[in-house]
Parts: structure tokens; sequence; C-alpha cells
């Protein structure tokens, strides 16, 4: 396979990765934000559609594997290492990261916790949590962003 070819294959695995994850969060985001204004309704429904939320975090690794793996192979043959707009993208990825743990899996865990109370106010607890997770998302959304614009102008 030449180097073309090869780099071709790399970036639409890396679209792909890219893809499943920004749009894993953007589904999240806006499937929160409704859930979250409709917690005064079916307290049953709100309870299945969120465990359901919580599965599509399953195709968060699978993007996030063929991202990385891609990216460095991408940065083998492209030798972009050096230069500021991969520097500024690599520290975006990291607060990508950094914030999907610390910040969103406690959100999910908080909430995962209320389902599996026994309390018949979870719509009231679940407020909170709910509304961290629509700004959480928002936050992902805009991180993602700006990783695209960054590898797209690649300033400096």
């Amino acid at each position: 396979m030449n180097t073309l070819r090869l780099l071709q294959s790399l970036l639409v695995i890396h679209l792909t990765g890219l893809t499943l994850m920004a749009g894993t969060d953007a589904v999240n985001f806006v499937a929160f934000k409704k859930l979250s204004n409709s917690l005064h309704e079916d307290q049953a429904a709100v309870k299945f559609y969120l465990k359901k939320l919580f599965g599509l975090s399953s195709l968060l690794p699978l993007g996030g594997i063929l991202l990385i793996s891609s990216g460095v192979g991408l940065l083998i043959i492209t030798h972009t290492y050096g230069q500021l707009w991969f520097q500024l993208k690599m520290g975006v990825v990291v607060a990508l990261i950094s914030n999907g743990f610390l910040f969103g899996a406690r959100q999910e865990q908080r909430i995962k916790q209320i389902l599996n109370a026994p309390d018949s106010q979870a719509n009231l607890q679940l407020r909170h949590p709910l509304g961290n997770l629509r700004i959480f998302y928002a936050l992902q959304l805009t991180l993602y962003a700006l990783a695209v614009i960054l590898a797209v102008t690649k300033p400096g």
C-alpha cells in the first residue's frame, strides 16, 4: 500500500472515530436536555430512557480507539508533532478526555445511584445532575469543534 492510500485510509478511520464520539455526545446533549425538561412527567419513562442513553456510552471507547490509533498513524506519516496547531489540538484532546472522566462520568454515576435508590422523589434529585450533563455535553461539543477548527486552519 502506498503512502497516499495509507494516509487516506487513516483519515477515513480518524473521521469515523470523531463522528462516533462527537455524534454520541450530540445525541446525548439533545436527549438529556429533553429529559431534564420532562422530569415532571412519567417517571418510569424517564428512568427507562436514561438507562438507554447510558448504553450509548459504549460507542465512546470504540470511537476513541479509532481516533487515537489513526491519529498516531497520521502523526507518524505526516511528522506534525512539532507544529503549534498540533500541540494545541492535543491540549484540546486532553481537555476532552479529562472532562469526560472527571466531570461527565461522575454525573452519570450520580444519576445511576439516584435511579437505583428506592425514592419516590427521584425526579427532583435528577434535576441537578441532568443539568450538569447538559453543560458537560455542550462543553464537549465545543471542544470537538475546536479540535476540528485547529486541524483545518492549522494556525502557527
